[in-house]
């Protein structure tokens, strides 16, 4: 079962089952045995209509400071990338592994209109962005040693990372519930 009390993640699932994207929360309570050793689960496969699948890290971060800016807060464990290394390499060419950020934020005093990014769940605005593993790996530094830190520098994880809905394909259009007529044929 995922972690449903982590509220990044329960609103992640959320908004990927409303975009109708398949996904399965991966239990996270267990590592799974690889090889000679244990290795850490992700949280989510997704499987886009089109493109590669997602090994999805979810992390979440507060999205703006007590000033009202975005900090773009992105570090990780190097036990999650680790992890992410090695399912991409067990699931292979046809899937990707990606750290998705959920950055949370309270509501406005004054609401937005729709369309303005947000993702309302359970009190809390939530904006996703993820970024490829390999851009991050290529791009990371250290927080520290004794914390088993990493992260990007901002300026860096600002040029790379994406909206998540860049990494889901457009969903096809629904199809037309109206009762389907062969076509007239031409009068003579």
């Amino acid at each position: 079962m995922a972690d449903r009390s982590n509220h990044y993640e329960s609103a992640f699932e959320s908004y990927v089952r409303s975009l109708r994207v398949p996904c399965v929360a991966i239990d996270e309570a267990r590592r799974a045995l690889v090889g000679d050793g244990d290795v850490k689960s992700p949280d989510f496969l997704l499987y886009p209509r089109s493109g590669p699948n997602l090994v999805v890290e979810v992390k979440g971060k507060r999205g703006k400071n007590a000033s009202g800016r975005r900090r773009w807060e992105n570090w990780v464990t190097t036990d999650d990338l680790d992890g992410l290394v090695r399912w991409q390499e067990l699931f292979g060419p046809s899937f990707r592994s990606i750290l998705a950020f959920a950055y949370a934020e309270r509501p406005p005093a004054i609401g937005l209109p729709p369309g303005e990014g947000g993702f309302p769940f359970r009190g809390r605005i939530y904006r996703f962005w993820a970024v490829g593993l390999d851009d991050y790996v290529a791009h990371l530094r250290s927080r520290g040693p004794s914390w088993k830190a990493v992260a990007m520098a901002r300026r860096a994880f600002r040029r790379r990372v994406r909206p998540l809905d860049d990494w889901l394909p457009p969903l096809p259009a629904p199809p037309s519930r109206g009762v389907s007529r062969p076509p007239k044929e031409p009068s003579r």
